[in-house]
């Protein structure tokens, strides 16, 4: 085994450069390997080290696998498409390494015998690791499609968790956030509620203030009092025809519920080519969300929505933008956080030039 004190100072120089890789490198179990076979070997539940490479390579070097392993695991590329293994090998290295060197974790100088033991459908590399490491025929380890769903889910939980806490701290490197999310928002239909809690969570921020203390207090000291400050959310509804009726009541549902799990003033517009009739219906803190029925048309354009917040002068924290994505953009961004949630069946899917894009 690593020695807990050299583990211990790797994964926390891994946390103080990019907390969100060392949340998802602690899912995996990490253990020195005399014998075997490869220098380096990463799986969806490993990271072992042959020990005579763990005793040469420096912490950087360590800490440049510890975070690499980590996300083979979370971009979920331990379940390949049959075929070609080798090619899948190469193709996800060149990925994971092209989001770890903006973040300042270069691959080793000298080159690293690197093992992918990853579960596939067709036993390739993941079933001759085992054979290699095993000496000789092993059962087959090619996993049932249940198997491979339920690693599947329990990876994007995972990620959806070490995001949340990572948006936290406001140091995520937007790439490898943009990664990570897409990922999981492309591999499961309904992972955009917990896209949707980490969005909003990050605007729910705690403001001092001065109430009345405690009776243990001592006088004549008065302490400040941690109160949670309300989140402006404006939401925008695209009511043009291509939108499922039945979709947009579920998405809705999501949003009350957020509003109930933290203070949540709300501006709600609907919108097709225009904004709706009646709009804006706002929403205080503690006000259930209600939705208004808005009458669309069929065409979609985005810019009006932009138009009335700039004309409205409110400030908002964030806008929700529900919509298929087919319509007119504004030509620039604005000046605050836009999410785009956006159906997951879109084929081919375009994503909006700005902002951030959870699939329901």
């Amino acid at each position: 085994m690593i020695s807990e004190g050299r583990l211990l100072r790797i994964r926390r120089d891994l946390g103080r450069a990019q907390p969100v890789l060392v949340r998802l490198a602690s899912f995996l179990r990490v253990e020195i390997a005399p014998g075997l076979g490869a220098e380096v070997e990463t799986g969806d539940d490993h990271l072992l080290f042959d020990a005579a490479y763990a005793e040469r390579a420096d912490d950087a070097e360590l800490r440049f696998w510890l975070a690499h392993a980590a996300l083979h695991a979370a971009l979920l590329h331990f379940d390949p498409p049959p075929g070609r293994p080798g090619d899948w090998s190469k193709a996800c290295d060149d990925r994971v390494n092209a989001l770890l060197r903006p973040l300042g974790f270069m691959p080793p100088a000298a080159p690293v015998t690197e093992r992918h033991a990853w579960w596939n459908r067709t036993g390739g590399e993941g079933g001759e690791a085992a054979r290699r490491r095993g000496g000789g025929a092993v059962e087959d380890e090619t996993p049932s499609d249940a198997m491979l769903q339920a690693r599947r889910r329990l990876w994007q939980a995972r990620v959806r968790q070490a995001v949340g806490e990572a948006l936290g701290t406001g140091e995520t490197h937007g790439g490898l956030l943009r990664a990570l999310t897409g990922q999981v928002a492309d591999a499961a239909t309904h992972d955009w509620r917990g896209q949707l809690s980490a969005f909003l969570q990050r605007w729910h921020r705690a403001e001092p203030h001065y109430g009345r203390p405690s009776r243990r207090a001592v006088e004549p000291f008065l302490l400040p009092v941690l109160k949670p400050a309300a989140v402006h959310l404006l939401v925008a509804v695209d009511t043009s025809a291509s939108i499922d009726e039945t979709q947009l009541r579920a998405f809705w549902a999501e949003v009350q519920g957020l509003t109930g799990q933290m203070p949540v003033e709300l501006t709600l517009l609907a919108a097709d080519t225009r904004i709706a009739e009646g709009a804006p219906w706002r929403f205080g803190v503690g006000e259930v969300p209600l939705w208004p029925e808005p009458h669309g048309q069929g065409g979609t354009d985005f810019r009006p929505v932009f138009e009335w917040m700039d004309a409205s002068g409110e400030r908002f924290d964030a806008l929700v933008y529900f919509t298929d994505g087919r319509g007119d953009y504004p030509p620039e961004p604005p000046g605050l956080p836009v999410l785009w949630a956006m159906p997951g069946d879109l084929k081919p899917f375009i994503g909006p030039p700005f902002g951030e894009v959870i699939r329901w």
